[in-house]
């Protein structure tokens, strides 16, 4: 070991020097040279002739243990292969054998990994199917292990040269990406650490074809890497060292175009106060670019504060870049340590016995942060609003299962994750409701609307018996913070379900999605308004030309546009999600005296107007008007007498909570069709639980009309609607909304 020691540390200085020798002195002195070293087998057994064997290299976790010395040798390795050299003149010709790595193909929302078997069988980039949770076998790249099997004097036989495996893959990006731009008209160039028997690691770009091209030797095995612009920063079993301007570095067919190079320099880190003493320094086995805060909006922003993040066991380790918008210099660098908690940590376990778990791919879309467990348990997103540098913790929510694999990398495009697919509903039934009650085996509050504790369901209107059927649960798993849902409708065209969801120490409040599998997803941030969106939101409804017309709180009318062009999202750190530009604030006249917490549409068809009407929270139930024919300038709301509700007249303020206009399509039109109905907020105390028919809006005398329609089951906190069409298609109690 002390004479390779001493070798490396000649070579460094005198391989040059040696380089300019007469070919005949300069193969005497390797010869001689050789004669004293050994030859390296650092990854199996040295036979007789000569050739590297692997009987069994077991699981190669090198998140959480050294994979090997092969590294400790693989620098004299590299120093010896220089030397091998004949003549200037060869490696003259190694530089010229440049290679075109095309820019890699990105479409949609594309989660990859970096896979290689445990065995290290096969080294393959596979797409990873969120819908599922497993991988596309159609879209893999498998990589050729024996493609550099006849560089040099390499071997066919056995392992030597082959590709041993792959790791710390990142994509660079030429330019800036948009929110949810797909990776349209943008250059993505993907670079990993690959790993070669006997030869050592090297940093490579690779495209889909298969080309490799060598750009820079990486010392020990590297499995965690991020580019922050030009600059490909990448940690493993040593250290932690970044290639600056990779991008920039020609790209050769082998590793011999590198020789007379050196490996990526290691940077000195500081840990809880302390500086490592040693190069065997362990990060996580992946890294994400974090922007904490940015100036401006968007995919254009720049950063005040970025970090490098990664995962490990049960701790989050932040490494800052830039600090109140200045590059960090500081050496050695800070590592930061913050405890990794589960929201749900009664249903979801963040690590394994012993609080141990290797997060072996990490991906940012979009600014959405995810990483992925080696084990399988699952794929976790990462809530910035959490993270407390005081009290030391961060919060992360389980998504979905995940494919179990034990070697793996993420990268992606930076485009938006997108979940499956949100399906269109038809509604079997005239009137829905989402309501929310406190949860099972929860003690009675008041406000089950503000406790995560609640549940939530949607359920129909039986008209014969005034009772209302449970369809679905809805279901909180990927959001368990959530504590209700309210101001639901669904979009005239697509036939999707929009509502607002409150959630537990989250300020403002999302427009989310959700189908007849109760599975949610985030479409917008709601953040406008005189209060940014803190106040909670109560009436919704679709215009004809679909704009989402809600009230809030706040005092405020809203109304969002083209939510059926927005993707949704599992991140409220998705960019796309916080791109809030389709939602209008009309904050003067709409106070709550004169909008009620629910909206149906009333058409005048001969003068060609369009109306939101709402019982406004009263004693004597006033009818809240609002002239909505130019969408671009709501009127101030119009205050008409009631009639036909005098029932409900007790002296005591009245919320009416539900409202529905019937569907109407000519096919199956029944006794409600088109028709405009309303039912009040009752509690379990209150026996009033009836359902009312507005039958005409009188504007001269400025008086709506009502009429007893039924009953209608009690509930405090719900929110009414309907598909504007009704299609039959079976009796399902347990699945009345069908998939379109």
């Amino acid at each position: 070991m002390v004479a390779q020691v001493f070798f490396s540390s000649f070579v460094d200085n005198a391989a040059m020097e040696l380089l300019k020798m007469p070919p005949r002195l300069l193969c005497f002195l390797m010869m001689g040279c050789l004669a004293r070293t050994e030859p390296q087998c650092s990854d199996g057994v040295l036979s007789k002739d000569g050739t590297c064997e692997i009987h069994e290299l077991g699981s190669p976790n090198a998140a959480t243990k050294p994979m090997d010395d092969e590294s400790t040798a693989m620098r004299v390795e590299l120093l010896q292969r220089d030397l091998r050299l004949s003549s200037p003149q060869k490696l003259e010709n190694a530089k010229s054998q440049a290679v075109k790595v095309k820019p890699w193909k990105c479409s949609g929302s594309t989660a990859y990994q970096s896979t290689t078997a445990n065995d290290n069988s096969w080294t393959k980039i596979k797409l990873l199917n969120l819908a599922t949770g497993g991988y596309d076998v159609t879209k893999e790249l498998n990589l050729d292990l024996d493609k550099f099997s006849n560089v040099g004097d390499c071997q066919k036989a056995g392992n030597k040269c082959r590709i041993r495996s792959m790791n710390a893959c990142a994509m660079h990006v030429e330019g800036l990406w948009k929110p949810g731009g797909g990776g349209s008209g943008k250059e993505y160039t993907l670079y990993c650490a690959l790993q070669i028997y006997d030869r050592g690691c090297f940093l490579v770009a690779l495209d889909q074809e298969g080309t490799i091209g060598f750009v820079h030797k990486l010392e020990g095995f590297r499995y965690a890497a991020a580019f922050v612009e030009n600059d490909y920063y990448v940690s493993g079993e040593k250290g932690f060292s970044i290639v600056k301007n990779a991008p920039l570095l020609p790209k050769y067919e082998s590793w011999e175009g590198l020789s007379g190079t050196n490996e990526a320099q290691l940077l000195p880190l500081k840990i809880q106060g302390k500086t490592n003493a040693s190069k065997y320094f362990g990060l996580g086995a992946d890294f994400v670019v974090w922007n904490k805060d940015t100036l401006g909006k968007g995919a254009d922003a720049a950063p005040v504060n970025q970090f490098l993040l990664t995962l490990r066991d049960h701790e989050l380790y932040l490494i800052q870049l830039i600090k109140d918008g200045e590059l960090v210099t500081e050496s050695p660098r800070e590592v930061i340590v913050l405890a990794a908690q589960s929201v749900n940590p009664t249903v979801d376990k963040f690590t394994g016995p012993g609080k141990k778990r290797c997060w072996g791919a990490g991906w940012n879309f979009n600014g959405a942060i995810y990483f992925a467990a080696d084990d399988g348990s699952g794929l976790w997103s990462f809530d910035s609003k959490s993270v407390d540098f005081t009290a030391k913790t961060s919060k992360w929510t389980k998504k979905i299962p995940i494919n179990h694999i034990d070697w793996n990398d993420g990268f992606t495009c930076g485009t938006t994750l997108n979940p499956p697919s949100i399906k269109k509903i038809t509604c079997e039934h005239d009137f829905y409701q989402v309501a929310t009650f406190v949860g099972k085996g929860q003690p009675w509050t008041h406000q089950p609307e503000v406790k995560k504790t609640s549940e939530t369901f949607i359920r129909h209107l039986d008209l014969t018996t005034g009772k209302f059927k449970t369809d679905i649960k809805v279901d909180r798993s990927k959001f368990p913070q959530m504590t209700s849902l309210n101001a639901c409708a669904v979009h005239p065209n697509e036939g999707v379900l929009y509502c607002f969801m409150e959630e537990e120490n989250r300020d403002p409040q999302s427009i989310i999605s959700l189908d007849e599998d109760s599975q949610i997803v985030l479409v917008t941030e709601h953040k406008k308004g005189p209060k940014n969106g803190k106040n909670l939101c109560f009436a919704a409804v679709f215009d004809k030309d679909a704009n989402f017309w809600y009230w809030c709180a706040d005092k405020t009318l809203y109304k969002a546009s083209g939510l059926e062009k927005k993707k949704g999202v599992w991140s409220h750190d998705d960019l796309g999600f916080q791109d809030d530009e389709g939602i209008t604030a009309y904050p003067t006249h709409y106070t709550d005296d004169k909008v009620g917490a629910d909206f149906v549409l009333w058409e005048e068809k001969e003068d060609k107007k369009t109306y939101l009407v709402s019982i406004v929270k009263s004693v004597d139930s006033k009818v809240s008007v609002i002239d909505i024919s130019d969408p671009n300038d709501p009127k101030e709301p119009m205050i008409f007498e009631s009639s036909g509700l005098e029932a409900t007249k007790s002296g005591k303020e009245i919320t009416w909570g539900s409202a529905w206009t019937a569907p109407d399509d000519g096919k199956h039109a029944g006794d409600y069709a088109g028709k405009h109905f309303f039912t009040p907020d009752t509690s379990e105390k209150q026996e009033h639980n009836k359902l009312y028919q507005l039958t005409d809006l009188d504007f001269e005398a400025k008086k709506a009309h009502f009429k007893d329609a039924g009953e209608a089951d009690k509930a405090t906190w719900h929110d009414g609607f309907t598909c504007l069409k009704k299609s039959i298609k079976g009796v399902d109690d347990g699945k009345t909304i069908k998939v379109g």
